[in-house]
């Protein structure tokens, strides 16, 4: 076998680019502290970080969601608790405005405040985050939620029913609202005890006919019907009452007895004070009302006053009907606390798996990925021997030429 010169300083080229490409990239990988500085290293192990990284990312991205949202549930949460200490306090004006007690001057200093409370309660409704975006609007946060006419009645403008509240992903399998509508919040409450309400459709002078509450006595016989109850002439100077459903048929009739129960078709009422015949009482399914259509109702039975029989009795039932109501409010509002305080916890608790999901991950990289420094130092140093012995030995071959012998 024939060996040229040319090809005998060619291999010796080879052996000494080929040892410095090893020996730059020995050096590369422990500067980066990488063992895969490129898919062709390991081609296994390079998709496996690449789908590792793309998790990590996606978990990134997740806790970067629950940081940009969990001020906005707890602002929230914060302006329930502000309703809730604003309804506490209308509740106690209305006790006191409801006391015998009381002039119609001092009804009137009462529902003055309560008119500030309805206004404090108005601009909580209307509450911005640090956005400039409405907490109650659902996802028409950049339009004010709730307005008010001429006439001060106030209507709710911002996003109703499926997909009105926006949900952010705090994991690949879960997402989480990021806030209650104004209209589940405010305004669609049902009254009373949330099943059947009752009121005074007809007084007749000098009645003095209270409603003092109305429930549910057996909620399996309970119907959907609404009910009048008349009170009645018995003779002797005697009242009694009859019931009667939608159609007319008499369910139930007695002697009228101030503070006792009335039971009929699952329903109880109890009516107090002295009524006058004719006097009648709407018995009905239970409907829903805005937290201020309720503070409205007292306010103005309250500025009505109670000096005469009937607007005395209309103060009464007016005020045990705005207690029933308001504690349907607060408990509504106890319901949605709780919910967004679950929310809250669910973010912690999220936040710490994430966390703990990516060190796992980042580890998991580390070990496929991360350079092996003992091994790389002992292959770098094998690496400079054999570079240098690849140099001397092109020294030594290029001084061997046939000229030398001639």
């Amino acid at each position: 076998m024939r060996i040229s010169t040319t090809q005998i300083f060619q291999t010796g080229i080879d052996q000494i680019q080929r040892g410095q490409t090893e020996l730059n990239r020995t050096s590369l990988q422990m500067g980066r502290g990488e063992r895969i500085l490129s898919p062709s290293d390991d081609p296994s192990g390079a998709t496996q970080v690449n789908q590792f990284e793309r998790i990590i990312q996606a978990t990134k991205q997740y806790q970067r969601n629950i940081d940009n949202t969990q001020p906005r549930l707890q602002q929230e949460e914060s302006a329930l608790q502000s309703g809730t200490d604003l309804l506490q306090r209308a509740r106690e004006l209305v006790v006191a405005g409801n006391n015998d007690s009381q002039t119609n001057e001092t009804r009137s200093y009462l529902a003055g405040e309560l008119r500030q409370l309805r206004e404090g309660m108005f601009d909580i409704a209307n509450t911005k985050d640090p956005n400039g975006e409405y907490l109650f609007a659902g996802t028409k946060s950049l339009q004010q939620p709730f307005q008010q006419d001429g006439t001060g009645a106030v209507r709710y403008e911002g996003a109703e029913g499926t997909g009105s509240v926006r949900e952010v992903a705090i994991s690949a399998n879960r997402k989480i609202p990021v806030g209650d509508t104004g209209a589940r919040v405010f305004m669609d409450i049902p009254e009373n005890d949330g099943r059947v309400g009752a009121e005074v459709t007809n007084r007749e002078a000098g009645s003095r006919l209270v409603v003092e509450q109305t429930g549910v006595n057996d909620s399996a016989a309970l119907t959907d019907q609404t009910y009048t109850i008349t009170l009645e002439d018995l003779g002797g100077g005697e009242i009694g009452y009859v019931v009667e459903d939608e159609g007319g048929t008499t369910v139930a009739d007695g002697p009228y007895v101030s503070g006792e129960a009335i039971t009929f078709d699952g329903r109880s009422i109890t009516l107090s004070g002295t009524p006058e015949v004719g006097d009648e009482v709407v018995s009905r399914p239970a409907e829903n009302k805005s937290v201020f259509e309720t503070l409205d109702a007292i306010i103005a039975a309250l500025e009505e006053g109670g000096a005469s029989g009937n607007s005395r009795a209309n103060l009464a039932t007016a005020s045990n009907t705005a207690l029933a109501d308001l504690d349907a409010v607060l408990g509504n509002f106890s319901d949605i606390r709780a919910e967004v305080g679950s929310r809250l916890k669910a973010f912690d608790q999220q936040k710490d798996l994430n966390e703990d999901r990516l060190v796992d991950l980042n580890s998991a990289v580390s070990e496929i990925r991360d350079l092996d420094y003992a091994e790389a130092i002992s292959r770098f140093n094998q690496q400079q021997v054999a570079l240098q012995a690849a140099q001397q030995t092109y020294t030594q071959v290029n001084r061997l030429s046939l000229f030398d012998f001639l």
